[in-house]
C-alpha cells in the first residue's frame, strides 16, 4: 500500500509573522540602499570638482595665470572692459576631452554642454529639454572685480578658504542657465550638504541652514559657521 502525505499549509499566524519579517528587512534594506546611493553621487560629484580643477589649474598655466570668466559677457560687470576671455564652462573643455570643438568664444557646442564631468549627478535627473540650459556646478561670481575681464589666482591670498565653485541651485530657468553665483545660489543636494571647491583644490561638504536643495533656498549666509571667504577683496564679510 501506498502512503499518501498531506501537505499543511501556513496558518494565518505563520503568515503574519513571515509578513512581519519581510516588512522589517523592507524597512531596513530600503533606506540603506537610498543612503549608499546619495553618498555615491556625493562622491562622484567631489571627483567631478576635482576634475574641474586640473582643468582650471592647467588653463590658468596657459594663460599666465589668469581664471577663465564666471560668466559669457562681453564686457566687464561696470561695463568699463570689453571681455574676449571664455567662459569657465567652456574654458575647461579642451582640457576634459579631446572631442572637435567650436572654436568661435560664444558658441558652446552640445557635447560641451552635456560633458558630465561639468556636472553633479542630479544632471541626469533634468529633463532633456533642458539640459542645454542647465548649469549644476557654478563658479563664485565674486571673484572676479567689477572692472575686470579676468582675475589673476595669485592675487587670491587666502586659497584655503575662498570659493571656486559649487553646487549650484537650478531649481528655476533663471538660476538653472546660470554658469556663475554666490552662496545664495548653493544646492545643498547631497544630504542636505553642498559639495564646494577651493582655490587651493580641496572639496568640502558642507551644511549651512536646513534646505535640501530643491527650492528656491540657497545658503542663508555666505560662512556657514566657518570662514568661509565669497569676495576676496571683502573677506571679512559676515
Amino acid at each position: 500500500m501506498y502512503s499518501t502525505i498531506k501537505w499543511r499549509g501556513f496558518t494565518v499566524i505563520e503568515l503574519l509573522i513571515i509578513v512581519i519579517i519581510v516588512a522589517i528587512l523592507v524597512s531596513i534594506v530600503i533606506p540603506a540602499i537610498f543612503a549608499a546611493k546619495h553618498k555615491a553621487q556625493q562622491i562622484i560629484c567631489v571627483n567631478n570638482l576635482r576634475q574641474l580643477f586640473l582643468a582650471f589649474e592647467q588653463y590658468t598655466n596657459d594663460n599666465n595665470g589668469l581664471l577663465p570668466r564666471p560668466n559669457n559677457s562681453s564686457t566687464s560687470k561696470d561695463g568699463t572692459k570689453i571681455c574676449n576671455a571664455e567662459v569657465w564652462f567652456k574654458a575647461v573643455d579642451s582640457y576634459l576631452t579631446t572631442l572637435q570643438l567650436p572654436g568661435e568664444m560664444g558658441d558652446i557646442s552640445m557635447e560641451e554642454r552635456l560633458l558630465l564631468i561639468k556636472q553633479d549627478p542630479i544632471f541626469k535627473t533634468v529633463s532633456f529639454s533642458k539640459q542645454d540650459t542647465t548649469r549644476t556646478i557654478k563658479m563664485n561670481q565674486n571673484l572676479l572685480p567689477a572692472s575686470e575681464c579676468q582675475r589673476s589666482i595669485e592675487t587670491i591670498e587666502n586659497t584655503t578658504k575662498t570659493v571656486l565653485l559649487f553646487d549650484g541651485r537650478i531649481n528655476s530657468a533663471g538660476v538653472a542657465n546660470n554658469y556663475e553665483g554666490s552662496y545664495g545660489s548653493v544646492a545643498q543636494r547631497h544630504s542636505k550638504a553642498a559639495n564646494i571647491l577651493f582655490i587651493d583644490g580641496h572639496v568640502e561638504r558642507i551644511q549651512n541652514g536646513d534646505s535640501d536643495g530643491t527650492t528656491n533656498e540657497g545658503w542663508p549666509n555666505r560662512q556657514a559657521g566657518q570662514e568661509l571667504i565669497w569676495d576676496p577683496e571683502n573677506p571679512n564679510l559676515p
